[in-house]
């Protein structure tokens, strides 16, 4: 508590002095260790989707999700060709090896596609696209799709590949979340293996180990060989670890209203990226409060929230206002937000009044965001609503209520619940729309025909075209019609990192482990055993914008 209240003081006197905090520039990157030192360990906190970021450091695939305007890169393929709507040839890279050092060949490729051809994932439309898979040399596969698909080279991203050993003694099944992190153990082609652990998303240990990987296809990559990753930490104490103490924790995103005590933190500094992730607060249409079936019920809890004051005083302007649930800083959806404004029926402060008053809500949320939720209760409260709150810190039991409430088997009663839904589709806001889709188990609506349609044919559209623009906005307004979720603003991404730790975040669901370098003061490769006290001046925090949209 004393270290609080100690960071309010020096808040307060930085707001009411006439000095400026004495800065220095971020010069870690100019100090950075040699690559692979074997005592090289990062300490790192993954509070929402921790399944899908370790898959995409622990597996690899023909292309992997990056940051750029295609949302993708080549990893064990070299190229690619589109020969029609329906055939994509791909080349493969010579001399791969699975993280056990066996040799990776076409014919691993073959074995792996057609696994998953049988057992795909259950989050797309993939489970019902039918197609073939030929080989037609030693280093080239063609894939043949039997009807259009055009979200087909965001779906291979998270295909990966894996050791025979693996698929026969796991046999991972497609799933709503992951099923590549089964077990420990050589079984991928990604930058890290898999040391100690698990995460598939509804179930995981609460510590994951990773090291390098020694066959890695980028000898460039990676350049730290231990990572520690913990998917269930209470926040306080994960702001405390990575601010008050070092060895703890070097990465972790924090509260919006703690930049503060990270900016004056020994050991650590601010990075701020825009982002493409959502806080997304679900409303439960099939099993919660009957009120919320009523739309001008939702309709009202929308416009009772105060967005502006939200992002000043809740977000402390870390992010925008969007029209939508749906993050604006996604290219589309910012362009669609430009094009014309969001004309809707507007209460009156007395009908949102009637509506409201009395309205008892159960909340289910991780304790990560409860200063989100003190800001819309506040403004929520002056209209008679009232929250009661279900608290974890541990995405997978959010998954737990979230994934059985269609089929009326969550065993919490909740009427609204948020997701950190981090945006692991990159770039394609289906990110957010699969909450939409009819039947789906992460769908909490009744089914809606309408968006259903426009669902089918998003499926079908090509990017970047005028057509996909167009059954983007149809989707991002019945949603905001229909009052399908509690609008929030697009949030930016605020992390605290070890001052000696070079890391750039990635925009959406991603932290390319790779690529994250040390310094020679960092704690797991300083000689010294004391922080040297001449790096405790505060650095200057780091805002990065989002070049895609730039």
């Amino acid at each position: 508590m004393f270290r609080y209240i100690f960071y309010l003081i020096i808040a307060f006197s930085y707001l009411v002095s006439s000095e400026p905090i004495n800065f220095r520039e971020d010069d870690s990157s100019l100090r950075v260790a040699s690559s692979l030192n074997p005592k090289s360990h990062i300490k790192i906190f993954l509070p929402s989707i921790p399944y899908s970021y370790i898959a995409k450091n622990t597996n690899a695939g023909l292309i992997r999700s990056a940051d750029n305007e295609l949302g993708w890169v080549y990893d064990l393929a070299k190229s690619h060709t589109r020969v029609d709507d329906y055939t994509y040839i791909f080349e493969i890279r010579k001399n791969l090896h699975f993280q056990d050092g066996s040799k990776f060949t076409i014919n691993s490729v073959i074995k792996n596609l057609e696994y998953f051809k049988k057992s795909p994932f259950l989050y797309t439309n993939i489970n019902n696209i039918e197609y073939d898979i030929l080989k037609l040399d030693d280093t080239h596969v063609k894939i043949k799709l039997k009807q259009k698909y055009e979200m087909f080279l965001y779906d291979l991203a998270r295909v990966y590949f894996y050791t025979d050993e693996y698929l026969e003694k796991y046999s991972p099944k497609g799933a709503q979340t992951g099923s590549a992190n089964k077990a420990p153990g050589p079984y991928g082609m990604g930058p890290y293996i898999l040391k100690s652990g698990y995460a598939l998303g509804e179930k995981q240990t609460d510590k994951l180990e990773l090291v390098a990987n020694p066959y890695y296809w980028d000898k460039r990559f990676p350049k730290i060989k231990n990572v520690t990753v913990y998917t269930q930490l209470n926040m306080n104490d994960a702001l405390d670890s990575v601010v008050n103490y070092e060895g703890k924790l070097d990465i972790s995103p924090i509260p919006f209203n703690k930049k503060i005590n990270v900016v004056m933190s020994k050991y650590s500094k601010l990075v701020i990226k825009e982002s493409t992730n959502n806080f997304l607060i679900f409303f439960n249409l099939i099993n919660g409060n009957k009120k919320l079936k009523d739309i001008e019920v939702r309709q009202a809890l929308n416009q009772a929230l105060n967005q502006e004051n939200l992002l000043n005083f809740v977000y402390k302007k870390e992010g925008k206002i969007s029209p939508f649930s749906t993050s604006v800083n996604y290219k589309v959806v910012e362009k669609i937000a430009n094009k014309r404004k969001y004309v809707e029926k507007k209460f009156s402060e007395e009908k949102k009044k009637k509506l409201l008053d009395n309205l008892v809500l159960n909340i289910f949320t991780q304790d990560r965001f409860r200063f989100l939720w003190k800001g819309i209760e506040f403004q929520l409260k002056q209209y008679g609503v009232k929250l009661n709150y279900i608290i974890t810190n541990s995405e997978k039991d959010i998954y737990e209520q979230l994934l059985t409430t269609r089929a009326n088997k969550n065993s919490k009663e909740w009427d609204l619940l948020i997701w950190g839904d981090d945006d692991w589709y990159y770039q394609n806001p289906w990110t957010v729309f699969f909450i939409y889709e009819n039947d789906s188990p992460w769908s909490t609506i009744k089914n809606d025909l309408v968006m259903n349609k426009y669902i089918n044919k998003y499926f079908e559209t090509k990017v970047n075209t005028k057509e996909y623009e167009t059954i983007v906005e149809k989707i991002l307004y019945r949603a905001r019609d229909m009052a399908y979720t509690l609008r929030l603003p697009s949030h930016n991404k605020v992390i605290a990192v070890n001052k000696e730790v070079v890391y750039e975040p990635y925009e959406g669901g991603m932290i390319p482990l790779w690529e994250i370098e040390l310094t020679k003061n960092h704690w797991s490769l300083r000689k010294r055993k004391e922080y040297p006290k001449e790096f405790y001046t505060p650095v200057k925090p780091q805002r990065i914008k989002n070049e895609i949209n730039e």
